[in-house]
Protein backbone atom coordinates (compact mmCIF):
# COMPACT_ATOMS: atom_id res chain seq x y z
CA UNK A 1 0.00 0.00 0.00
CA UNK A 2 1.44 3.49 -0.64
CA UNK A 3 0.11 5.62 1.64
CA UNK A 4 0.83 9.51 1.04
CA UNK A 5 1.19 11.80 4.75
CA UNK A 6 0.47 15.86 3.82
CA UNK A 7 2.32 17.48 6.89
CA UNK A 8 4.96 14.65 7.05
CA UNK A 9 7.57 16.34 8.16
CA UNK A 10 5.89 17.84 11.24
CA UNK A 11 5.35 16.96 14.61
CA UNK A 12 2.53 13.98 14.46
CA UNK A 13 3.24 13.64 10.91
CA UNK A 14 7.00 12.03 11.53
CA UNK A 15 5.87 9.72 13.91
CA UNK A 16 3.18 8.52 11.53
CA UNK A 17 6.00 7.95 9.27
CA UNK A 18 8.03 6.20 11.17
CA UNK A 19 5.62 3.91 12.81
CA UNK A 20 4.21 2.92 8.98
CA UNK A 21 7.18 2.71 7.82
CA UNK A 22 7.99 -0.39 9.65
CA UNK A 23 4.45 -1.92 8.61
CA UNK A 24 4.81 -5.07 5.83
CA UNK A 25 3.72 -3.73 2.65
CA UNK A 26 3.41 -0.15 3.21
CA UNK A 27 5.58 2.53 1.06
CA UNK A 28 5.30 5.71 2.92
CA UNK A 29 5.37 9.28 0.75
CA UNK A 30 5.59 12.66 2.88
CA UNK A 31 4.18 16.31 1.18
CA UNK A 32 5.22 19.02 2.43
CA UNK A 33 5.81 22.76 1.82
CA UNK A 34 9.07 23.13 0.30
CA UNK A 35 12.05 22.62 3.16
CA UNK A 36 14.86 25.56 2.75
CA UNK A 37 18.33 23.51 3.17
CA UNK A 38 18.60 19.48 3.89
CA UNK A 39 16.12 17.18 5.15
CA UNK A 40 16.13 15.91 8.48
CA UNK A 41 18.16 12.57 8.66
CA UNK A 42 15.14 10.84 9.97
CA UNK A 43 13.54 11.69 6.36
CA UNK A 44 16.27 11.03 4.56
CA UNK A 45 14.73 7.31 4.04
CA UNK A 46 11.66 8.17 2.23
CA UNK A 47 10.24 10.09 -0.84
CA UNK A 48 9.57 13.70 0.62
CA UNK A 49 7.26 15.73 -2.20
CA UNK A 50 7.11 19.68 -2.41
CA UNK A 51 2.96 20.53 -1.97
CA UNK A 52 1.34 23.43 -1.26
CA UNK A 53 -2.28 22.34 -0.34
CA UNK A 54 -3.78 25.80 -1.60
CA UNK A 55 -1.76 25.35 -5.22
CA UNK A 56 -3.62 22.18 -7.00
CA UNK A 57 -1.38 21.91 -9.57
CA UNK A 58 1.14 20.73 -6.68
CA UNK A 59 -1.07 18.43 -5.82
CA UNK A 60 -1.90 16.84 -9.03
CA UNK A 61 1.96 16.22 -9.18
CA UNK A 62 2.12 14.94 -5.63
CA UNK A 63 -0.89 11.80 -6.33
CA UNK A 64 0.35 11.23 -9.58
CA UNK A 65 4.14 10.79 -9.00
CA UNK A 66 3.03 8.26 -5.99
CA UNK A 67 -0.10 6.38 -7.16
CA UNK A 68 -1.36 6.98 -3.45
CA UNK A 69 -3.72 3.91 -1.88
CA UNK A 70 -4.39 6.42 1.05
CA UNK A 71 -3.65 10.08 2.30
CA UNK A 72 -3.25 10.91 5.86
CA UNK A 73 -4.23 14.46 5.78
CA UNK A 74 -2.28 16.60 8.35
CA UNK A 75 -1.12 19.83 7.11
CA UNK A 76 -3.00 22.76 8.75
CA UNK A 77 -2.21 25.75 10.63
CA UNK A 78 -1.53 25.24 14.06
CA UNK A 79 -3.76 26.94 16.70
CA UNK A 80 -1.85 29.53 17.25
CA UNK A 81 -1.80 30.93 13.74
CA UNK A 82 -4.88 30.30 13.41
CA UNK A 83 -5.84 33.10 16.14
CA UNK A 84 -3.35 35.29 14.57
CA UNK A 85 -4.64 34.86 10.54
CA UNK A 86 -8.54 33.46 10.90
CA UNK A 87 -8.70 34.00 7.32
CA UNK A 88 -5.69 32.30 6.53
CA UNK A 89 -6.56 29.47 8.64
CA UNK A 90 -9.90 29.09 6.90
CA UNK A 91 -7.81 28.66 3.71
CA UNK A 92 -4.81 26.39 4.65
CA UNK A 93 -7.28 24.34 6.74
CA UNK A 94 -10.50 24.07 5.49
CA UNK A 95 -9.72 25.13 1.70
CA UNK A 96 -6.75 23.08 1.90
CA UNK A 97 -8.45 20.10 2.95
CA UNK A 98 -10.82 20.20 -0.04
CA UNK A 99 -7.87 20.52 -2.53
CA UNK A 100 -6.35 17.57 -0.99
CA UNK A 101 -9.60 15.41 -1.25
CA UNK A 102 -10.05 16.87 -4.83
CA UNK A 103 -6.33 15.91 -5.87
CA UNK A 104 -6.74 12.44 -3.77
CA UNK A 105 -10.04 11.65 -5.98
CA UNK A 106 -8.82 12.59 -9.33
CA UNK A 107 -6.09 10.52 -9.36
CA UNK A 108 -8.29 7.30 -7.82
CA UNK A 109 -6.81 7.36 -4.17
CA UNK A 110 -9.39 5.07 -2.45
CA UNK A 111 -8.71 5.76 1.27
CA UNK A 112 -8.48 9.39 3.49
CA UNK A 113 -7.50 9.53 7.42
CA UNK A 114 -8.18 12.97 8.10
CA UNK A 115 -6.99 14.39 11.68
CA UNK A 116 -9.17 16.36 13.35
CA UNK A 117 -9.15 17.98 16.83
CA UNK A 118 -11.38 17.89 20.55
CA UNK A 119 -11.34 21.45 19.25
CA UNK A 120 -13.98 21.28 17.36
CA UNK A 121 -16.15 20.66 20.18
CA UNK A 122 -15.71 24.29 21.57
CA UNK A 123 -15.68 25.52 25.09
CA UNK A 124 -19.45 24.40 25.51
CA UNK A 125 -18.85 20.80 25.47
CA UNK A 126 -18.65 20.15 29.16
CA UNK A 127 -16.77 17.70 31.06
CA UNK A 128 -18.12 14.44 29.20
CA UNK A 129 -17.22 14.64 24.94
CA UNK A 130 -18.62 11.72 23.12
CA UNK A 131 -18.67 11.90 19.17
CA UNK A 132 -22.64 12.53 19.92
CA UNK A 133 -21.69 16.02 21.32
CA UNK A 134 -22.24 18.66 19.50
CA UNK A 135 -19.68 20.50 17.52
CA UNK A 136 -19.68 24.12 18.33
CA UNK A 137 -16.39 25.37 17.61
CA UNK A 138 -15.47 29.20 18.65
CA UNK A 139 -11.82 29.42 18.07
CA UNK A 140 -10.60 29.69 14.06
CA UNK A 141 -8.73 26.45 14.80
CA UNK A 142 -11.66 24.68 15.96
CA UNK A 143 -14.30 26.15 13.27
CA UNK A 144 -12.18 25.54 10.07
CA UNK A 145 -11.53 22.03 11.39
CA UNK A 146 -14.83 21.26 11.87
CA UNK A 147 -15.65 22.85 8.15
CA UNK A 148 -12.69 20.14 6.99
CA UNK A 149 -14.66 17.54 8.69
CA UNK A 150 -17.73 18.54 5.88
CA UNK A 151 -15.72 18.47 3.24
CA UNK A 152 -14.12 14.66 4.24
CA UNK A 153 -18.26 13.46 4.57
CA UNK A 154 -18.80 15.26 1.13
CA UNK A 155 -16.48 13.39 -0.91
CA UNK A 156 -17.52 9.76 1.43
CA UNK A 157 -21.22 10.41 0.73
CA UNK A 158 -20.77 11.57 -2.54
CA UNK A 159 -17.69 10.26 -4.39
CA UNK A 160 -17.45 7.06 -2.96
CA UNK A 161 -14.17 7.70 -1.15
CA UNK A 162 -13.79 5.55 2.01
CA UNK A 163 -13.01 8.13 4.92
CA UNK A 164 -11.97 8.30 8.38
CA UNK A 165 -11.93 11.23 11.05
CA UNK A 166 -9.84 11.31 14.24
CA UNK A 167 -11.01 13.92 16.75
CA UNK A 168 -7.36 13.95 18.75
CA UNK A 169 -7.18 14.62 21.94
CA UNK A 170 -4.22 16.41 23.10
CA UNK A 171 -0.97 14.18 21.90
CA UNK A 172 2.57 14.44 23.20
CA UNK A 173 5.39 12.20 22.68
CA UNK A 174 8.81 12.70 21.35
CA UNK A 175 9.02 14.91 18.11
CA UNK A 176 11.18 12.81 15.34
CA UNK A 177 13.92 16.06 15.64
CA UNK A 178 14.36 18.73 17.80
CA UNK A 179 14.04 21.28 15.05
CA UNK A 180 9.82 20.41 14.94
CA UNK A 181 7.67 22.98 15.92
CA UNK A 182 6.20 21.52 18.87
CA UNK A 183 8.14 22.82 22.32
CA UNK A 184 4.84 24.77 23.10
CA UNK A 185 2.75 21.31 23.75
CA UNK A 186 2.65 20.67 27.66
CA UNK A 187 4.76 17.57 28.04
CA UNK A 188 7.33 18.57 25.62
CA UNK A 189 7.71 22.27 27.19
CA UNK A 190 8.02 20.41 30.50
CA UNK A 191 10.87 18.21 29.57
CA UNK A 192 12.90 21.19 27.76
CA UNK A 193 12.27 22.81 31.01
CA UNK A 194 13.61 20.47 33.18
CA UNK A 195 16.90 19.69 30.78
CA UNK A 196 17.36 23.33 30.56
CA UNK A 197 16.49 25.36 33.75
CA UNK A 198 16.56 21.90 36.06
CA UNK A 199 12.70 22.54 37.51
CA UNK A 200 9.45 23.36 36.08
CA UNK A 201 6.87 26.77 36.39
CA UNK A 202 3.43 26.38 35.23
CA UNK A 203 2.33 29.53 33.95
CA UNK A 204 -0.97 28.91 36.04
CA UNK A 205 -2.06 26.65 38.80
CA UNK A 206 -1.83 23.74 36.92
CA UNK A 207 -5.64 22.69 38.13
CA UNK A 208 -7.16 22.35 34.15
CA UNK A 209 -7.44 19.03 33.45
CA UNK A 210 -6.58 17.38 29.73
CA UNK A 211 -7.14 13.85 28.17
CA UNK A 212 -3.19 13.29 26.83
CA UNK A 213 -2.83 10.36 24.15
CA UNK A 214 0.42 9.25 23.34
CA UNK A 215 1.90 9.89 19.76
CA UNK A 216 2.64 6.43 19.67
CA UNK A 217 -0.64 5.45 20.23
CA UNK A 218 -1.63 7.77 17.47
CA UNK A 219 -0.16 6.44 14.75
CA UNK A 220 -0.77 2.58 16.23
CA UNK A 221 -4.42 3.60 15.60
CA UNK A 222 -3.68 4.80 12.29
CA UNK A 223 -1.85 1.30 11.53
CA UNK A 224 -4.52 -0.38 12.83
CA UNK A 225 -7.20 0.97 10.97
CA UNK A 226 -5.26 1.30 7.76
CA UNK A 227 -4.17 -2.37 7.84
CA UNK A 228 -6.28 -4.02 10.42
CA UNK A 229 -9.82 -3.02 9.99
CA UNK A 230 -9.57 -1.69 6.45
CA UNK A 231 -13.07 -2.40 5.53
CA UNK A 232 -14.69 -1.63 9.41
CA UNK A 233 -14.36 1.62 9.49
CA UNK A 234 -18.16 2.05 11.02
CA UNK A 235 -19.12 5.79 9.92
CA UNK A 236 -15.69 7.48 9.93
CA UNK A 237 -15.83 9.25 13.23
CA UNK A 238 -13.63 8.68 16.31
CA UNK A 239 -12.44 10.28 19.29
CA UNK A 240 -8.80 9.54 19.54
CA UNK A 241 -7.96 10.42 22.62
CA UNK A 242 -6.64 8.07 25.55
CA UNK A 243 -9.76 8.05 27.96
CA UNK A 244 -8.26 8.89 30.96
CA UNK A 245 -7.94 12.74 32.65
CA UNK A 246 -4.74 14.03 33.93
CA UNK A 247 -4.06 17.86 35.38
CA UNK A 248 -1.45 20.06 34.70
CA UNK A 249 0.04 19.98 38.05
CA UNK A 250 0.06 16.06 37.64
CA UNK A 251 1.72 15.99 34.05
CA UNK A 252 4.53 18.19 35.74
CA UNK A 253 4.99 15.21 38.55
CA UNK A 254 4.88 13.06 36.37
CA UNK A 255 7.95 14.46 34.27
CA UNK A 256 9.84 15.36 37.09
CA UNK A 257 9.32 11.77 38.00
CA UNK A 258 10.74 10.25 35.01
CA UNK A 259 13.37 12.49 35.02
CA UNK A 260 15.09 11.62 38.59
CA UNK A 261 14.56 7.81 37.82
CA UNK A 262 16.42 8.44 34.37
CA UNK A 263 19.31 10.80 35.83
CA UNK A 264 19.01 10.23 39.43
CA UNK A 265 18.81 14.04 40.58
CA UNK A 266 16.09 15.63 41.94
CA UNK A 267 14.53 19.05 39.80
CA UNK A 268 13.70 22.00 41.68
CA UNK A 269 10.33 22.90 42.99
CA UNK A 270 7.39 23.57 40.61
CA UNK A 271 6.38 26.83 40.28
CA UNK A 272 2.94 27.29 40.31
CA UNK A 273 0.77 30.77 38.96
CA UNK A 274 -2.28 31.66 40.60
CA UNK A 275 -4.95 30.56 40.27
CA UNK A 276 -7.63 32.47 38.33
CA UNK A 277 -9.69 34.80 40.53
CA UNK A 278 -13.21 33.65 40.90
CA UNK A 279 -13.11 30.43 38.56
CA UNK A 280 -14.57 27.17 39.16
CA UNK A 281 -12.54 24.61 39.70
CA UNK A 282 -11.47 22.43 36.94
CA UNK A 283 -12.89 19.19 36.98
CA UNK A 284 -11.63 16.02 35.38
CA UNK A 285 -12.65 15.84 31.76
CA UNK A 286 -13.90 12.36 30.22
CA UNK A 287 -13.13 12.26 26.34
CA UNK A 288 -14.79 8.92 25.44
CA UNK A 289 -13.47 6.56 23.46
CA UNK A 290 -16.27 4.13 23.29
CA UNK A 291 -16.35 3.58 19.83
CA UNK A 292 -12.81 3.34 19.23
CA UNK A 293 -12.72 0.79 21.55
CA UNK A 294 -15.87 -1.19 20.20
CA UNK A 295 -13.73 -0.58 16.96
CA UNK A 296 -11.23 -2.83 18.68
CA UNK A 297 -8.42 -0.36 19.41
CA UNK A 298 -7.43 0.03 23.28
CA UNK A 299 -4.47 3.02 23.45
CA UNK A 300 -1.79 1.12 25.52
CA UNK A 301 1.41 3.40 24.78
CA UNK A 302 3.46 4.36 27.64
CA UNK A 303 3.55 7.68 28.67
CA UNK A 304 6.34 7.52 30.90
CA UNK A 305 8.54 5.79 27.53
CA UNK A 306 7.38 8.49 25.70
CA UNK A 307 8.48 11.50 28.39
CA UNK A 308 11.76 9.04 28.88
CA UNK A 309 12.51 10.03 25.01
CA UNK A 310 11.49 12.90 24.76
CA UNK A 311 14.05 13.91 27.84
CA UNK A 312 16.96 12.50 25.88
CA UNK A 313 16.01 14.96 22.75
CA UNK A 314 15.95 17.84 25.16
CA UNK A 315 19.21 17.19 25.79
CA UNK A 316 20.11 18.67 22.75
CA UNK A 317 19.06 22.10 24.23
CA UNK A 318 21.50 22.64 27.42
Amino acid sequence: MNVLITGGLGYVGGRLAERLGRQPDCRVLLADLPVKGALPAWAEKFKVLPIDVLDKRSLAAAFAETKADAVIHLAALNDAQCARDPELAAEVNTKGTYNVLEAAAAAGTQRCIYFSTFHVYGPAAGDTISEATPAMPAHPYGTTHRAAEDWVSYFRAYKGMKTLIFRMSNSFGCPMDKDVNAWTLVFNDLCRQLQTAGAITLKSAGTQHRDFITLSDAAEAVRYFLFDIPEEWGDGLYNLGSGTSLSILDAARRVEKVYEAKYGRKPGAITTGPAATGAAQPKPVNYVIDKLKAAGFTPAGSMDAEIEKTLTLCEQFR
